[in-house]
């Protein structure tokens, strides 16, 4: 079964204002898929922790024509691509209750050492990602480096990590990165604007009670296009660098 695909319900918790999917329930989507494919396939969480490894979103690129409205029903599909050096390589797509692609996305997944947090090559810890792959892409290419932010017209938005926002590994969520970006814009954007490209970069860990700073500048070489930087304020470790394009 190298490609699954599974039907959602889009439930009202998952919206937002607009009456459809919020950027982070998209990325729960996909990460609850990813999950669940990688058990079906044998090299899911729990088969890795018994060799003392884990999976770590790394990169993610997510392209959209239009999020799905409330108790619409939505059919997620995804497929492993083989490895690229570090990188374990998944795609993504989502489809409307009309079969209409509406999402796609690209995503990079490194192996880390659950004690150490040293990476692992993808290829030598796991064998089966030695295996023949489909080559159809979501995306034309693989998620890449989002540049840092810009230095002139900064806002900076503190918050606080929670228990909600903590994950089975007791590291912050990746998909709540995305709440929290998400979050820092203005009601009257979000309503007037719908997101078409979003690009993540997981660079380090985050916990619980770790203060945040969101340093959010325009990308000056793109238009409706903001940079985030997600920052620890008390050792200045940058978590997450994000990257969404508005229509």
């Amino acid at each position: 079964m190298i490609t699954l695909e599974r039907k959602y319900p889009v439930n009202v918790f998952d919206t937002d204002h607009t009456g459809r999917m919020s950027l982070g329930s998209l990325f729960n989507y996909f990460q609850d898929l990813a999950g669940r494919h990688a058990s079906v396939l044998g090299f899911g969480r729990e088969h890795l922790m018994t060799n003392g490894f884990i999976w770590v979103l790394s990169r993610m690129s997510v392209e959209i024509e239009q999020l799905p409205l409330s108790w619409e029903e939505v059919t997620v599909r995804t497929w492993p691509r083989g490895t690229d050096t570090i990188f374990a390589i998944r795609d993504l797509e989502m489809y409307d209750s009309d079969n209409k692609r509406i999402a796609a996305a690209s995503s990079s997944w490194v192996i880390v050492d659950y004690q150490t947090r040293r990476l692992q090559r993808p290829d030598k810890a796991l064998s089966y990602l030695n295996a023949t792959f489909p080559e159809t892409r979501a995306l034309d290419s693989n998620a890449v480096k989002v540049p840092p932010v810009q230095e002139d017209h900064r806002t900076v938005t503190e918050m606080t990590a929670s228990l909600g926002d903590i994950d089975v590994n007791l590291h912050v969520n990746n998909a709540r990165y995305i709440h929290w970006v998400t979050g820092t814009y203005d009601t009257e954007f979000i309503s007037a604007h719908s997101p078409c490209k979003v690009e993540v970069n997981y660079l380090s860990e985050g916990y619980r009670g770790d203060i945040i700073n969101i340093i959010t500048a325009a990308d000056a070489d793109k238009t409706n296009t903001f940079i985030h930087s997600v920052v620890r304020k008390d050792d200045n470790c940058e978590l997450s660098r994000i990257r969404i394009q508005w229509r």
